[in-house]
């Protein structure tokens, strides 16, 4: 049977599959990036900048974001994407500061996984 035979007697099946096979493709090509990207080392333990969010520290660091957010006093879930930058700004406190205490944090969780 050929595609324009499929496309006349099975119009609805013909269309359901495509969609299928379109968000098949692309959760699949979002999986490979993700997964080349967090494999490649220079994106592992990065210095902690102004411009990451949190979930991208977490990630990076490879901690659970909770720890993290604990550590800020953040609502886990509030504001996904806020960065370090936004959260020193709204503290009155440098980057650096905000760094620090994620960097603590991020070692006192290692710490309790090694003990």
């Amino acid at each position: 049977m050929s595609i324009t035979q499929l496309w006349r007697a099975h119009r609805g099946l013909f269309i359901v599959f495509l969609v299928a096979l379109s968000l098949t493709s692309f959760f699949l090509v979002r999986t490979v990036i993700f997964t080349l990207h967090w494999a490649n080392p220079a994106h592992q333990e990065q210095t902690i900048e102004g411009w990451m969010p949190i979930r991208y520290i977490a990630r990076s660091w490879n901690v659970p974001p909770e720890v993290l957010t604990e550590a800020l006093d953040l609502e886990t879930g509030e504001r996904p994407r806020l960065t370090v930058a936004e959260i020193a700004a709204e503290r009155g406190e440098s980057v650096d500061e905000i760094a620090a205490s994620l960097r603590a944090a991020i070692l006192d969780h290692r710490a309790d996984l090694d003990d």
